[in-house]
């Protein structure tokens, strides 16, 4: 599969790759499943609700997938909308004006960038454009000229650098982009589970690409999600979600560049502005998909000897790390709930 990801949409590729999956539950007597299916954020979006025969809930149902609608127009910054505009007046030193829902993503993005020793940084946008890994087609070609990734690195481009002026921002950066990506979503999940519970819902699951959130109440309520195997087609492990929790898994192996022969990772690390393939896959379980998603990201750039003290200061116990020598660890917290597949348990090795 790595092999054709080079010629694969970046839909196709990460529908295909995507590190989380849904595994079918037992059914329930005298239940229903009303499950919506689109294409959003480059890949599948799938909203379920498991309800009473009778319950009306197709209507709540669709207007949460109107509201991650909502957010994939607003917030790509490949596509004209919000981010695109604020990219493009950050580009040409001017003040531009973003909406409440934009300004508070900000902010909640740079206050994880900083707990997260810089590691995640939705700031990248330019760089993550230098590498063609914004594409929608990851053609072969030739990696940036040193001398762009060496102008990316001086610029050191960081949300810190947003100026909040009332409804206006305002960077000095020209090489400040935004980019949430590793970010929005986990927002855009926990906004719609958040309407699907103001609707009186309290039994779902919203799978974005391969990111999932959940709520259930009880064991017969818990969803079985799927952890693949970076090296396969299999899973390496199985999980019940507890309550409402999110799995999310950022993988350095999803989405890949031929350039000049070699493969590259679409995951970049701030620090260099090149790619961070040192680990292969990292699985993060929270109660809040966007934290999940953002520290799943700045887990797996962080690298075998620093992933565990930004988990410590993001607050993120549950996590499962595969090096790119297939070397599996997992929390102490995690690797009791792990139903294992293609790893051994006496291969598992658990830390604090």
């Amino acid at each position: 599969m790595l092999s054709d990801a080079a010629h694969l949409t970046r839909r196709q590729a990460m529908a295909a790759m995507a590190g989380t999956v849904l595994l079918p539950g037992a059914a329930v007597a005298g239940e229903r499943l009303v499950h919506e299916r689109h294409f959003l954020f480059g890949s599948p979006v799938d909203l379920m609700v498991r309800h009473a025969v009778g319950l009306p809930v197709e209507a709540p149902v669709a207007r949460a997938m109107a509201g991650l609608q909502q957010i994939h127009t607003r917030w790509n910054a490949w596509k004209p909308g919000e981010v695109s505009r604020i990219n493009q007046a950050f580009r040409a030193g001017r003040s531009v004006r973003a909406s409440p829902m934009l300004r508070a993503l900000i902010r909640s993005a740079a206050v994880l960038e900083r707990e997260s020793f810089g590691f995640f940084n939705a700031g990248l946008g330019g760089a993550v454009n230098a590498w063609g890994f914004h594409d929608d087609v990851m053609r072969p070609g030739s990696p940036p000229h040193p001398g762009l990734l060496a102008a990316w690195r001086d610029a050191a481009p960081s949300l810190a650098q947003i100026e909040f002026r009332g409804d206006e921002l305002h960077s000095t950066n020209p090489r400040l982009q935004l980019d949430f990506g590793a970010y929005a979503k986990g927002v855009a999940i926990d906004r719609a589970l958040d309407q699907l519970h103001a609707a009186g819902i309290g039994d779902a699951l919203v799978n974005l690409g391969g990111n999932l959130g959940a709520m259930g109440r009880g064991t017969q309520r818990a969803w079985q999600i799927g952890i693949r195997d970076p090296a396969g087609e299999g899973l390496v492990a199985r999980v019940q979600t507890q309550g409402r929790e999110a799995v999310v898994t950022s993988g350095s192996y999803e989405r890949l560049r031929m350039l000049d022969g070699q493969r590259f990772t679409h995951i970049l690390d701030p620090r260099t502005a090149a790619p961070a393939d040192e680990l292969v896959s990292v699985t993060v379980l929270h109660a809040s998909a966007g934290l999940a998603d953002a520290a799943a990201t700045a887990l797996l750039v962080a690298g075998a000897q620093r992933w565990r003290r930004v988990a410590e200061r993001l607050g993120v116990t549950q996590v499962l790390v595969i090096d790119r020598h297939g070397r599996a660890q997992a929390t102490a917290a995690l690797a009791p709930r792990l139903r294992l597949d293609g790893l051994d348990r006496r291969q598992l090795i658990s830390v604090a």
